[in-house]
């Protein structure tokens, strides 16, 4: 009878960490595929990639087949960082809080245009995590098309009023 335990117990314990293997395993694979995917993404961004966000941002309608893949490149990347953190939270390196606030703060200045939330819509939610997307989703709600060059508006310097 006690050798019976003993080998039920040693075998719940090989599935238990055949699971954990298992997962272990698709975290590395998910951290591959992503480190792949960013790669190509570095690529497509070239060294100055400010311009065509900037243009996507100010006349969209006016953005080149290369300025479109350009910055399609740097919301991927975008979503990437933000699935990263999603994904440490999976592994229970990080609390849920932790992604959910990093969207939650970040969403209106990469997303806060029109060209990206059409992006988002048209693309980036494909490629999104059911839950990171959902996340974002809630948070969109209350960005408008302008809120990107709203923020860069409000960090200019402001001059100080005149000494009177």
């Amino acid at each position: 009878m006690a050798a019976t335990l003993a080998i039920i117990v040693g075998l719940v314990l090989v599935a238990i960490e055949l699971n954990q293997n298992t997962e272990h395993l698709r975290l590395q694979l998910t951290d591959q595929i992503t480190a792949r995917m960013n790669e190509n993404n570095r690529a497509l961004l070239g060294e100055n990639p400010t311009a065509a966000i900037a243009k996507s941002i100010n006349e969209p309608q006016n953005l080149t087949y290369a300025e479109f893949r350009i910055v399609d490149a740097y919301l991927i990347n975008v979503l990437g960082v933000w699935e990263d953190r999603y994904f440490l939270n999976e592994a229970g390196l990080v609390d849920a809080s932790d992604w959910k606030q990093r969207i939650e703060e970040e969403v209106a200045f990469e997303l806060g245009s029109r060209f990206a939330k059409n992006w988002w819509r048209e693309a980036g939610r494909a490629f999104a995590e059911p839950e990171v997307a959902r996340v974002i989703d809630e948070a969109l709600h209350t960005v408008g098309d302008d809120d990107s060059s709203d923020y860069w508006l409000r960090t200019l310097p402001v001059e100080s009023p005149a000494a009177e």
